[in-house]
């Protein structure tokens, strides 16, 4: 089975695969290949921007739309073969994949996809440690594409709730399937 977890930036993609993971299933985090595309494409990225930089490109991206095409437009494609040379070495296993941005991608290969909503307040808690306020909204901008498909699990609660909420799903939607009883 292959599961995809989607929701925007701060909303528990990890934790959600996480939880995955220790139930058995491989997880591919789809943000790793981004920072690999991006080292394997510098070269273009330097032709493209005139910059390799990660944080000053993350700075240009996230202020400019059409800069932010151009970028994806770059690595996508290597994400994408990726994420398609692991998944081959993994067929027949359990997988998990954290993709922010899935449709965006073009990931059409999820048994099940789990979208996580957050309140934008707690998003702006959870990341007040690693960004401003400012880079919040820019990047939460980026993000008004990443919409709610599949089941939808709002974490807007404690790790605990959540986790409770998980193992219903889990029961629920892997369990029960594996038993012919969904």
């Amino acid at each position: 089975m292959i599961i995809c977890v989607t929701g925007k930036i701060g909303t528990g993609k990890s934790t959600i695969s996480r939880f995955f993971e220790k139930k058995g299933f491989h997880y591919i985090n789809m943000d790793v290949f981004g920072h690999e595309a991006f080292q394997e494409n510098i070269e273009k990225i330097a032709q493209a921007f005139g910059e390799t930089d990660r944080k000053k490109i993350s700075e240009i991206v996230f202020s400019a739309p059409e800069k932010l095409k151009l970028l994806e437009s770059i690595v996508h494609p290597t994400m994408m073969k990726m994420l398609d040379e692991e998944l081959e070495r993994l067929k027949g296993k359990d997988v998990i994949i954290e993709a922010a941005i899935k449709r965006r991608l073009g990931i059409d290969c999820c048994d099940l996809t789990i979208t996580v909503l957050s309140d934008p307040e707690m998003i702006k808690k959870r990341l007040k440690k690693r960004y401003t306020p400012e880079k919040i909204d820019e990047i939460l901008k980026q993000q008004t594409d990443v919409i709610e498909e599949g089941i939808v699990v709002r974490n807007d609660g404690t790790i605990e709730e959540l986790y409770t909420k998980l193992k219903n799903l889990f029961e629920e939607k892997i369990v029960k399937s594996r038993h012919g009883s969904a």
